[in-house]
């Protein structure tokens, strides 16, 4: 390794991009192949040693990178959403999570023998599921409202939960010490810890809070100076009290998630960007430092370890926290099924298998390779399996008939208030905060954010919606979007707006040919034709077709004033497209842009 730690670095992080790259093209979750490559590298080939490689730096780069990760998660839990989510979901972050923590506990300790300290550490460790994991699964499996309600809540909610009662464990466990006895001494620097942790967590939120809400920092250095905030306060906190690092940037990411900062969003932005980079290079160290005598210790005993907490730990857990929660018993029985363990278990369980078999633990030694295999094994099982579980249960939503829109513009706000009204799921997502605003005013689901963002996409919630509409004046961003959402909805159901001729006189073969999206409604109704009409006051009217009123009288009436966009009938829907024009009979509804006069 002399001399070459400069392209090993390199190597890393170009490793860890292609491992992203390759999750998104093949639709799974990016630490499958992370994990993989790390493993090779590291234990399979023998090419990596992130010990070796970092030297004295090892430690705090993992520390620092684990509670960047955990402030970020911490950022998503505000106490307004723990209040308004259903009754399932609070019963799965807190009696759920107790279960989990003592049967893991106690599954841990009978079949590869933990001591009881490194077992409820696993317990906890195994708590948390993530929002990370399961967006893509979700996205696969398409499972009714109410189950991909639940899973979503519960993955954001119990990400920093189960984290910080990790932290705390762990906390008491260093206090303890290898002896095993709670002494007063032990009880001291426990409170020592959370009085740490809880006083820099929070000084630093308030401090960052008001900063960014009086405007003391411009805008071009915000994401870099709530960075940086995070780092010192983790540094000060561990100063002040060793162990108190981790609680800290939780406590410091609640406090923000909590005091209504509009600038968060931008702050979002940053960590998407950040945190690929920083997983993709973090993983692969993780995985590489797993050497092949830890690996050796996993055996017989460690897979009924991952059986008990796919079929016992997870089903108990459900089936305890769900008890007159109003789900169906394949509901109960689906939820019991799916819990994939990601990032927050990788990183806080590495971290702390180093720590503690430096105060003593050696048989800490098998908590990283052991959270690793329940990792490996519940994404790979519940990856291959939950949409097969959820299609035999009735869970999974049959064509869901709602719509996806790209754009908040005047017309597409029209449009989804229109479809709305009809009983279909609609979702707009735009980068214009204000069309957003207005959406929420009319009482319309919207997001503020990229669509073509993976982050962005992980978040939605898409139950019961299978199609895209890109309504946007941006061509290619219309394009990129059809093209992304093509393999989850298919390609029949992604549309975009027909792109201006004169504009794009060399890709028009692309879009034509439907190397894109369907071209929508008919060949001039372009982004400015339609905000042209717009402008000019026209509305979008629904109109019954019957035995009496068919569609070429409706045509006739109306001719070159109405443009046709959709029709319905119960809940068949029929978009209007450039190759395949509306052909609706008697008892359908015809919605179209009209133009008065």
């Amino acid at each position: 390794m002399a001399h070459l730690e400069l392209p090993v670095v390199a190597g890393i992080l170009t490793l860890g991009i292609l491992c992203q790259w390759l999750a998104w093209r093949l639709r799974i979750p990016a630490i499958i192949p992370l994990l993989t490559a790390g493993f090779a590298v590291g234990p399979g080939l023998g090419w990596l040693y992130p010990k070796e490689l970092l030297g004295p730096l090892f430690f705090p780069v993992i520390s620092l990178s684990v509670g960047v990760i955990l402030f970020e998660g911490a950022l998503t839990l505000e106490f307004r959403e723990i209040r308004q989510v259903r009754q399932a979901v609070r019963s799965l972050i807190t009696v759920g999570a107790g279960v989990t923590l003592v049967a893991g506990a106690l599954a841990s300790y009978w079949t590869v023998g933990l001591s009881w300290p490194l077992a409820v550490l696993f317990g906890a460790l195994i708590v948390v599921t993530g929002p990370t994991v399961i967006g893509p699964l979700l996205r696969n499996i398409r499972p009714s409202a109410q189950v991909a309600s639940i899973l979503k809540w519960e993955g954001i909610l119990i990400d920093p939960i189960g984290a910080l009662l990790a932290v705390v464990i762990f906390d008491v466990i260093v206090a303890e010490g290898p002896a095993g006895s709670l002494s007063l001494h032990a009880l001291v620097t426990v409170l020592r810890i959370l009085a740490a942790g809880l006083a820099v967590g929070a000084g630093a939120g308030a401090f960052t809070a008001a900063a960014l809400k009086r405007y003391w920092v411009p805008d071009y250095l915000r994401e870099a100076f709530v960075l940086v905030v995070v780092l010192a306060s983790f540094a000060v906190a561990d100063v002040l009290q060793s162990e108190s690092g981790l609680l800290a940037v939780t406590i410091m990411g609640i406090w923000l998630a909590n005091v209504g900062l509009h600038q968060l969003h931008e702050v979002w932005h940053f960590k998407e960007r950040l945190t690929v980079l920083l997983i993709s290079g973090l993983f692969i160290l993780l995985a590489a430092n797993i050497s092949r005598e830890e690996l050796a210790l996993l055996d017989l005993r460690s897979l009924l370890l991952l059986g008990m907490v796919l079929f016992v730990i997870r089903p108990l857990s459900v089936f305890v926290s769900t008890v007159g929660a109003g789900l169906s018993r394949n509901e109960r029985l689906f939820l019991a099924w799916v819990a994939p363990r990601g990032i927050v278990a990788a990183s806080v369980s590495s971290l702390f298998a180093f720590r503690l078999q430096e105060i003593g633990y050696t048989e800490a030694r098998l908590l990283a390779p052991l959270t690793f295999l329940v990792i490996v094994g519940t994404v790979l099982i519940h990856g291959m399996t939950a949409k097969g579980w959820a299609q035999r249960l009735g869970v999974a939503e049959v064509e869901p008939q709602g719509f996806l829109f790209l754009g908040a513009m005047p017309f597409a706000r029209m449009l989804a208030a229109v479809l709305d009204r009809e009983g279909f799921a609609t979702l707009l997502v735009d980068t214009n905060r204000h069309h957003v605003h207005l959406a929420r005013l009319e009482g319309l689901q919207a997001v503020h954010g990229n669509l073509l963002s993976s982050v962005v996409q992980d978040e939605l919630d898409l139950a019961g919606i299978g199609r895209l509409l890109a309504l946007t004046s941006n061509d290619e961003a219309n394009a990129l979007a059809c093209i992304q959402f093509r393999q989850l909805f298919g390609s029949n159901e992604v549309y975009q707006l027909p792109p201006d001729p004169s504009e794009h006189e060399e890709t028009a073969p692309l879009y034509a040919g439907g190397a894109m999206g369907r071209l929508l409604f008919a060949p001039h109704a372009t982004y400015d034709q339609i905000e042209a009409w717009v402008q000019k006051g026209a509305k979008i009217a629904v109109t019954q077709l019957t035995e009496k009123f068919t569609y070429a009288d409706y045509q006739a009436y109306w001719g070159e004033r109405a443009l046709p966009l959709i029709a319905i009938q119960d809940s068949k829907v029929m978009v209007a497209t450039v190759e395949a024009p509306l052909q609706p009979r008697a008892g359908w509804k015809v919605v179209a842009l009209i133009q008065e006069g």
